[in-house]
């Protein structure tokens, strides 16, 4: 059962926030959804991954922005034993917790602290493992679950992670959004005053930015921490105003109400990029949105079908239309950027007659009507579901196709998915670790549930053989030759019809330098400059 949690607020604000717009040591940013918690272990939202990641916590390793090599950031080094079971890492000292009106730490980062962070995910009998839990799979399937079989206190300031098996994603997952390290003691001064639910929503980290309040499920402030061990914020006040409408969000960044905002509309990048008092940024994602058919049901278990219907969508026309500027055409699950893409990958052309000749020498039956499947509620990797289901319906009536868009709410659609009774599905997948194994499992597993990615109910030996070994490999170039393998025999087998990688989009006034946004964790205010305006 879902727990929704009252936020209380600690402290009202005092005169209307927007006067503090044009200070040089307050930031405003307008944001698209209230954060579902404090915490990206348990909410994976991109409100909350924005609200929390950078802001609030530190991680034992980050990715570098430029080099996308894995780097320092709570762990100061690591070592990789031998027989690659288990990796040591030596943690950073005199690093402070927040101070906070409802928590005063009395000692600094270390090792309990990491313990406790990791074996809340891994322990059931763990008292915190419950506490707050967002859905009754999110700990069960996290992948630190079957990765990680024990960590080790060396000592204060070391700690070992030992693996049931070799596996190259470990660090991947280490710098990801849920590996973020809590306080120990705030735990267990919570456990003991009856309320440890307050753990994911009146958060302690040792990030930048400690959190001040939370008002009516749309303000959240935070200030600087004083005490950061790294490079302390120049912005001393952060503010987070929810703006649900993004034409609004747009016009609160014109008139200086907002100083950034997210996800400004699509159909109106073209309008904002002439705007020269304000900075369009676009960030590449790995996010994709997809056409996924049920190869557990006949015809979609013939692979000549699934192609023919690939190649009766007018994939370009979806792009543009549902969204504008805001993604990239993609003809493969995996994104260019990955190490991992397959230059090689051909083309997937619009050719609604040479589809509908493919399907009648199939003997395709055109007199049964084809079920198009999609959430009720759009999501980041789409902003429109069920116009690009009708996108698709009209590309299959053009070659003699009935079909019928069938939208349902998360839960009923839950219901539909399990039971299998569906021919397609509009989805996408939001990635969350910078490695393809990400992607890949949740999609084409055979050990994957439709409700953890596998809406294809795709099972394959071959691929299978290759997701688990790659996992293990411990060449890289073996590992990049196994994914370009992978990714050739998907996309001839086609479970799913890849339609567009998705962008990540932020703008802001031009008087904002040093914003970072990380598709994968989040935006990050910490290096932000601002200039104060006249």
């Amino acid at each position: 059962m879902r727990i929704i949690f009252v936020f209380t607020v600690a402290l009202l604000l005092g005169g209307c926030y927007q006067n503090e717009s044009g200070l040089s040591d307050t930031l405003l940013y307008c944001t698209e959804n209230s954060p579902q918690s404090f915490n990206p272990q348990i909410s994976h939202d991109v409100s909350t991954l924005d609200a929390t990641t950078h802001q609030l916590y530190n991680r034992l390793i980050k990715i570098d922005p430029t080099s996308n090599r894995f780097i320092p950031d709570l762990a100061t080094h690591w070592l990789e034993s031998e027989d690659k079971l288990s990796y040591t890492f030596f943690l950073r000292r005199n690093v402070s917790f927040h101070q906070t009106d409802y928590f005063s730490p009395k000692r600094y980062f270390n090792a309990d602290d990491v313990i406790f962070s990791f074996n809340r995910m891994l322990n059931k009998n763990h008292p915190f493992h419950s506490v707050n839990r967002v859905s009754d799979t999110f700990f069960f399937n996290h992948p630190f679950t079957n990765l990680v079989s024990d960590i080790i206190k060396v000592d204060q300031y070391t700690v070992k992670f030992v693996l049931n098996s070799p596996d190259a994603t470990l660090l991947a997952n280490l710098a990801a959004h849920y590996a973020v390290i809590h306080s120990q003691e705030y735990a267990q001064s919570l456990l003991s005053r009856g309320h440890p639910e307050k753990i994911d929503f009146y958060p302690i980290g040792t990030g930048p930015y400690k959190f001040k309040n939370f008002q009516s499920s749309r303000v959240t402030r935070y200030l600087a921490h004083d005490l950061y061990w790294g490079e302390k914020a120049a912005v001393k006040k952060l503010i987070y105003d929810v703006t649900p409408n993004n034409t609004k969000r747009y016009t609160k960044l014109l008139s200086g109400e907002c100083d950034v905002i997210t996800y400004p509309a699509a159909s109106q990048l073209s309008k904002i990029s002439k705007n020269t008092d304000v900075v369009i940024s676009s960030q590449p994602t790995a996010n994709i949105a997809l056409w996924s058919f049920n190869t557990s049901r006949e015809p979609f278990d013939q692979v000549e079908v699934r192609q023919a219907l690939s190649h009766a969508v007018d994939q370009k026309t979806i792009v543009d239309a549902v969204f504008f500027e805001s993604a990239s055409a993609t003809d493969t699950l995996l994104a260019k950027r990955s190490w991992a893409f397959n230059p090689r990958s051909t083309h997937i052309n619009y050719q609604p007659d040479d589809s509908l000749l493919s399907l009648k020498q199939r003997g395709y039956d055109f007199t049964k009507k084809l079920t198009i499947l999609t959430p009720s509620d759009n999501s980041v990797f789409n902003p429109n579901f069920h116009k690009t289901a009708e996108l698709i319906q009209a590309n299959l009536f053009d070659i003699g196709i009935d079909s019928e868009i069938i939208s349902l709410t998360h839960a009923e659609l839950e219901k539909r998915l399990l039971s299998g009774d569906y021919d397609t599905y509009v989805t996408g997948i939001n990635i969350h670790i910078n490695d393809p194994d990400n992607l890949f499992r949740p999609l084409l597993s055979c050990d994957s549930t439709v409700l953890e990615g596998n809406s294809s109910r795709w099972c394959s030996a071959q691929v299978q053989e290759l997701l688990d070994s790659t996992l293990i490999e411990p060449s890289f170039i073996k590992r990049v030759r196994n994914y370009y393998e992978l990714q050739k025999i998907i996309q001839e087998q086609r479970p799913y019809f890849p339609i567009a990688h998705v962008l990540r989009m932020d703008a802001f006034n031009k008087n904002i330098s040093g914003l970072l946004v990380n598709p994968l964790t989040g935006i990050n205010f910490q290096n932000v400059r601002k200039i104060e305006a006249r």
